[in-house]
């Protein structure tokens, strides 16, 4: 039989969880960043993560330039030994989940045609990177089919803040797209309006100056 205030406490674990997570939900949005990559130039974020203990790097990446071929972008993750993930040639976004075993230092890399051919422009990008242990595996005491519901309980809430921090993290990319493009309008804007400004002095002059000559030519006429 199970006991009645052991059951209760196993099922709280979740909830507790489930609660804690919802709480947080609105401070996850200030873990992603941009940066404006030059061309054949590489950047890297140097990220530790704590020995001894299991952990899982988790992240993503967003090229914010619509217009520019991702050909010379690559995203990449390496400890001091090796690279453990790097992502796929052609990807302008993408998202990742790799398990460390080892802790140490660990460095997110992304280039801008450094390995691959460059295109002579500089791309903004828009990324994330977050460290955080996994699901601990149930005790010998914890065991059955309590025991494992909670566990599954603990993993979807774990899944479900992975996925809620990726969708925040492609919102404020967005909005950092949209401050891109409207800048990128008002430099349009402004360039329109100068030249339209130009042009019509311009044909104004040009009036004047024909005006002023056709006077003057009919008074040489009347003279004659």
């Amino acid at each position: 039989h199970h006991h009645p205030i052991r059951h209760a406490s196993m099922m709280m674990v979740p909830f507790l969880r489930f609660l804690s997570l919802i709480l947080l939900l609105p401070l996850l949005c200030k873990a992603s960043f941009s940066i404006i990559l030059t061309s054949e130039e590489e950047e890297c974020f140097v990220i530790r993560v704590p020995r001894h203990s299991p952990a899982i790097i988790s992240g993503n990446f967003d090229m914010l330039d619509d217009g520019l071929s991702p050909k010379p972008f690559g995203a990449r993750l390496e400890n001091s030994e090796s690279v453990i993930w790097t992502s796929r040639p052609g990807d302008s976004e993408g998202t990742f989940e790799v398990p460390i075993t080892e802790g140490g230092l660990h460095r997110f890399c992304m280039e801008n045609g450094k390995h691959f051919t460059p295109d002579g422009m500089d791309r903004s990008v828009g990324w994330a990177l977050r460290v955080r242990r996994p699901s601990r595996a149930l005790a010998d005491s914890e065991e059955g089919p309590d025991g494992q519901r909670a566990q599954q309980m603990a993993e979807w809430a774990s899944d479900l803040q992975e996925e809620w921090e990726t969708l925040l993290d492609h919102y404020s990319f967005l909005k950092t797209r949209e401050t891109v493009h409207t800048e990128l309008s008002d430099q349009i804007m402004g360039r329109v309006i100068r030249w339209t400004v130009f042009e019509g002095a311009t044909l104004a002059l040009i009036a004047t100056g024909q005006i002023l000559y056709l006077r003057k030519f009919m008074e040489t006429r009347r003279y004659l």
